[in-house]
């Protein structure tokens, strides 16, 4: 195979998968909390044989989706179990096999220990990364995490920044997994809005206009396929004339 049909065929490749990337987005739009993908292409250049001197073949891949971690809009909900954070934090969540995770999806709920959950289950961590208790009255969580109940400060909540968010990749159910050399530390300023969810970052418009720009340069790499198909079949033509 020719090296522009490699081309090509791995430019193909490529845009399927950012046509992967853009359905995952457009499915999430409605995800309070979800931060949308963004495919990140590299070119990669093989080193040519001996017998070729200094050529070398073009290849485009997909290696990675980096994660858009922009605010997305605030939405009242009037749900005082709902918790949004306006800025770059995060809260601290422990799943059930014990591992510590983050999540900026903030529609909690109570389980039958009266600790804040998420919908799967995860632990919501407070200060010394201990569950939060809630009282069974009435309580207001203030802009810094405090949880109020009866005049009287009965837990925090606190939330945490990362110095670069690369290190975190998307894990199951909503929540990011942080690298094991991640520098966390627990946000001095916080402001934490109770009754309000952060809706997802996704612009369904941007996303449909990305998603017809991908499928006309898929278009495009299925043409020159089917050009160097031709070609080929010329050449073995030629080939078996001589």
């Amino acid at each position: 195979m020719g090296s522009g049909k490699y081309g090509a065929l791995t430019g193909a490749i490529a845009r399927m998968k950012v046509l992967d990337n853009i359905n995952s987005n457009i499915a999430n739009a409605s995800t309070p909390g979800y931060k949308k993908g963004v495919a990140v292409f590299e070119a990669q250049f093989s080193e040519a044989m001996a017998n070729r001197g200094s050529h070398a073949t073009n290849f485009t891949a997909v290696s990675s989706e980096a994660i858009d971690f922009s605010q997305g809009p605030m939405n009242k909900s009037g749900n005082p179990l709902h918790l949004a954070i306006n800025g770059k934090d995060f809260f601290r969540v422990q799943k059930e096999d014990g591992t510590i995770v983050y999540a900026r999806r903030g529609n909690f709920q109570r389980n039958e220990n009266n600790e804040i959950v998420t919908s799967s289950g995860a632990k919501l961590l407070g200060d010394g990364d201990t569950s939060v208790s809630l009282p069974l009255e009435q309580f207001t969580i203030l802009l810094d995490g405090s949880i109020i109940a009866d005049n009287k400060r009965v837990g925090s909540i606190p939330v945490y920044s990362f110095e670069d968010t690369n290190v975190l990749k998307r894990g199951n159910d909503g929540v990011f997994v942080a690298s094991e050399d991640a520098v966390v530390t627990k946000s001095l300023q916080p402001e934490m809005l109770q009754g309000y969810l952060e809706g997802s970052n996704v612009n369904i418009m941007q996303e449909t206009a990305r998603m017809v720009s991908t499928m006309r340069v898929f278009e495009s790499a299925q043409k020159a396929l089917s050009a160097y198909d031709n070609m080929d079949s010329k050449l073995a033509e030629l080939g078996s004339i001589q």
